[in-house]
């Protein structure tokens, strides 16, 4: 696999970072991503869970190995020469239009041409269309930042953007294991204190691994910017003066609701640690970066 690259900002260069730690902490901190394609010549777009994993893939960049990778480059090689290579996973109903774009690419690269088909099942000449890219975003608000001036607002933010190509994934164990860490990934260890997974699920989930092209996060922090003015030209400061700050902002997980459908069923102290705890780091984050 060659290495990735960077999608450089334009503008605020200083606010961009290109590693794979840092895109995956956005994307792991947010339930929801936005996933980008072309259909049909238009611009489409429609949120997903997305999920960033890092994986063993044979130096020769074969198909990479079904465990996780531990850590969180995307250049170590551990002592068999296996390198970790990060791609994000998307699932979906085979209907859905994104996946049948994919799976319509996927026949098309592998029809025969015409110089390869047999028993006269000719393609008429039929060029193989190129893989879906998409483009996948995933956004963090961390503070509404106030100047003394309208054009000085703002706020504090993690964007993370990836670029990549899509493929379907046909392994029935990969796809159970993607499907458990998507589910562990809105309740970290549900998997565990659920009912197993029935087996038509894997056959009915569409799942997609998007080879990452690509990649960037771009962050603001700290305090508002306050323009110079020449108050002979455009009129008089306020008075009292304008208030100048941040106001920290986090998405804060409430109280469970029972559905009354599972009687006798009672909220586990792991779904209550995780609310406690991932309440308490965003509100400190959030908090930390205002400064």
């Amino acid at each position: 696999m060659s290495q990735l690259e960077p999608a450089t900002l334009r503008r605020y260069k200083e606010r961009g970072l290109y590693d794979v730690a840092s895109v995956k902490k956005v994307f792991d901190d947010s339930f929801i991503a936005h996933v980008s394609y072309i259909d049909n010549g238009f611009p489409a777009c429609q949120p997903m869970l997305a999920l960033v994993r890092e994986e063993w893939e044979d130096a020769e960049g074969e198909e990479p190995k079904n465990e996780p990778a531990s850590g969180t480059g995307n250049t170590d090689t551990d002592a068999n020469g296996r390198q970790k290579t990060a791609y994000v996973y998307l699932h979906g109903h085979p209907t859905t239009r994104l996946m049948e774009l994919i799976k319509q690419a996927g026949k098309a690269a592998s029809a025969p041409t015409n110089g390869d088909a047999t028993n006269g099942d000719a393609t008429n000449g039929h060029v193989p269309s190129e893989p879906v890219k998409v483009c996948i975003t995933a956004t963090k608000i961390d503070g509404l930042v106030l100047s003394t001036a309208p054009n000085g607002h703002s706020f504090n933010y993690r964007s993370a953007m990836i670029h990549g190509t899509c493929e379907q994934v046909r392994g029935k164990e990969l796809k159970k294991q993607i499907m458990t860490e998507v589910t562990n990934k809105i309740v970290p260890n549900r998997c565990a204190e659920v009912n197993p997974m029935a087996s038509i699920v894997a056959t009915m989930v569409y799942i997609v691994r998007v080879r990452i092209d690509r990649l960037s996060v771009k962050a603001r922090t700290g305090v508002p910017g306050i323009q110079d003015r020449n108050p002979a030209v455009d009129g008089p400061n306020v008075e009292p003066p304008a208030w100048a700050g941040v106001v920290p902002l986090w998405e804060q997980l409430g109280e469970p609701v029972d559905a009354g459908l599972t009687p006798g069923a009672s909220v586990s102290d792991n779904l209550r640690n995780f609310i406690a705890e991932r309440n308490a780091a965003h509100a400190a984050h959030a908090k930390s970066v205002a400064k």
